[in-house]
């Protein structure tokens, strides 16, 4: 019985750890002679009886279930944390600055051998960085920040002057919060729901629906924003990151050394949590720990898109249910 290098025990989003191996993720059941990790249950692989059973040190698999065959690779389902891996100080916000930003991280990859190929990035609607990402990593899917979504459109809610209405008129409330909700539904059936949230609009609200489907609803612009069956809908991990920072500047306007320094000692404590992380020592307090509301929130999304999938709740209905979510302007 030889150990093996691809166990790995990974923080989860309860504060304990999940066992992550061959690229799928165990959670402990019973720890005796010998640990028993069962699989991480994805929604639709229910019946997916895979198991492990390892040493008490985990360093050794002792015997296993076999998974279903269409049961999925997927080591993010065991992570609970995210952590900073680049630091950039930019003078500008154009094309040219994101370019030369992301060269340089794909020619830091390859001399670290790392294939840099996400599937997936979130950031916010910024002109210069969406086709900046796309000229770098045209195999990446480009998600928009679904919180800035629903900002912009709050926006101008108020530039149209419905913000008092929005808080008074229940009618006018339901269906600003529905059509910020359209973001789940299958891409090929938005039109559809914008266009049933639509029907007897007048005046400014009706304007509100023109600026929408202007602005949002071009063949480019809507995959930006939909986050159906999305896992990860915001970048507010980083926007938590950058508040935790400021707070530790203690102070506006840093000199550029004192921020060089703050950075430092920044990557000092993500260093040795990694450290803890990759060796099975990290403590609950130094973990994330997914928040309560977010949890339910993001159980009740996946529970309401598997009934409008199914048939058992009707558009306007999945709709009605998903506008609770929705954030509220700030």
């Amino acid at each position: 019985m030889a150990d093996v290098p691809d166990l790995r025990l990974v923080p989860n989003c309860c504060g304990g750890m999940s066992l992550v191996y061959e690229g799928r993720a165990y959670k402990l059941k019973r720890a005796g002679k010998q640990k028993y990790w069962k699989f991480i249950l994805v929604q639709d692989k229910k019946g997916c009886g895979g198991a492990i059973w390892t040493n008490l040190d985990v360093t050794s698999v002792i015997k296993q279930n076999d998974h279903i065959e269409s049961c999925p690779v997927d080591e993010h389902l065991a992570a609970g944390k995210l952590v900073p891996a680049v630091y950039c100080l930019c003078t500008g916000k154009d094309i040219g600055t994101y370019g030369y930003i992301f060269q340089a991280l794909i020619d830091k990859a390859a001399v670290l051998e790392v294939d840099l190929n996400p599937d997936t990035i979130i950031c916010d609607f910024e002109t210069a960085l969406i086709p900046a990402i796309r000229g770098y990593f045209p195999n990446t899917r480009v998600q928009g920040c679904y919180f800035h979504f629903c900002q912009a459109v709050h926006r101008k809610v108020g530039e149209l002057g419905l913000k008092t209405r929005y808080r008074q008129h229940e009618e006018t409330r339901r269906k600003i919060r529905m059509l910020l909700a359209t973001a789940f539904l299958p891409v090929p059936h938005v039109n559809t729901g914008v266009s049933l949230l639509e029907a007897g609009t007048t005046g400014t609200l009706a304007a509100l629906f023109q600026y929408f489907r202007q602005e949002w609803m071009t063949d480019e612009r809507l995959p930006l924003w939909n986050v159906h069956n999305a896992n990860v809908r915001t970048n507010n991990h980083l926007e938590g990151w950058h508040n935790r920072l400021n707070r530790k500047a203690a102070k506006s306007h840093n000199g550029l050394f004192e921020l060089l320094q703050l950075l430092i000692a920044e990557q000092g404590v993500m260093d040795t949590l990694i450290q803890q992380v990759l060796s099975g020592n990290a403590t609950v307090g130094d973990l994330r720990r997914v928040n309560k509301v977010y949890a339910e929130k993001q159980q009740r999304v996946a529970q309401y898109t598997g009934e409008y999938t199914n048939g058992s709740r009707t558009l306007e209905q999945f709709l009605e249910a998903l506008m609770y979510i929705t954030p509220e302007p700030i």
